[in-house]
């Protein structure tokens, strides 16, 4: 574990920080791309609004209720949407100049990923990785050959050995370096690991949850 990385940060990283250097490599963001975030408050998310803003892009965090799109901006998203309210890809296809976001981050899937693949724009990136809605986004095939749109699902990373950990060590490193930071939302000793899985199925922690041991 790098200097200068908390014993609690280290691991909040382990899994989701090797991942969210894969994405952004794999989608090829480019500065001054609209870039889509869904569950941008996240343990995912986060990372991922970080690292989209450190590459130049412009960020839309999405995420459901103000205190986790509070958080986005403060992690550098250039404009948030709330997809718990109607007409929200409405929103971001005015945040973008009516074209859609060249790449969308989709962590939740269900009809909030499959409504986010609708406003992609032509040409452009998305990343069906996350099913926290218990199903995966519903991606036509053909609508997205016709509209240019390439198509990364969960396989994408699922990383062999060498690079699983080559990312994780690059993900502690830039922590420790100030360059990325995980958010840990609440912290539960580990015989109330029961207490801890029902606050995160009821939505209730922004960022990560962690087991003390």
């Amino acid at each position: 574990m790098p200097d200068g990385l908390g014993m609690c940060e280290a691991p909040a990283l382990l899994h989701d920080g090797r991942t969210a250097l894969r994405l952004p490599e794999l989608m090829r963001i480019q500065p001054e791309e609209w870039v889509l975030v869904l569950a941008a408050a996240g343990g995912l998310g986060i990372l991922l609004v970080q690292l989209a803003h450190a590459a130049g892009a412009r960020v839309v965090g999405a995420a459901r209720g103000k205190p986790k799109l509070d958080l986005a901006r403060e992690l550098g998203a250039d404009a948030v949407v709330d997809y718990s309210e109607s007409g929200w890809t409405e929103q971001v296809r005015e945040v973008t100049g009516g074209k859609g976001p060249d790449v969308v981050f989709d962590g939740v899937g269900g009809h909030i990923g499959s409504a986010a693949f609708e406003v992609t724009a032509p040409d452009g990136r998305f990343s069906a990785h996350g099913a926290p809605s218990n199903e995966v986004a519903k991606v036509d095939p053909d609508e997205a050959r016709r509209h240019g749109v390439a198509v990364f699902g969960i396989e994408q990373v699922q990383l062999a050995r060498t690079d699983a950990n080559r990312l994780t060590g690059l993900a502690l490193s830039e922590s420790a370096a100030g360059r990325i930071r995980p958010v840990i939302g609440r912290t539960f000793p580990l015989e109330r690991a029961a207490d801890a899985h029902a606050a995160m199925e009821a939505r209730e922690v922004i960022g990560k949850t962690l087991l003390l041991i």
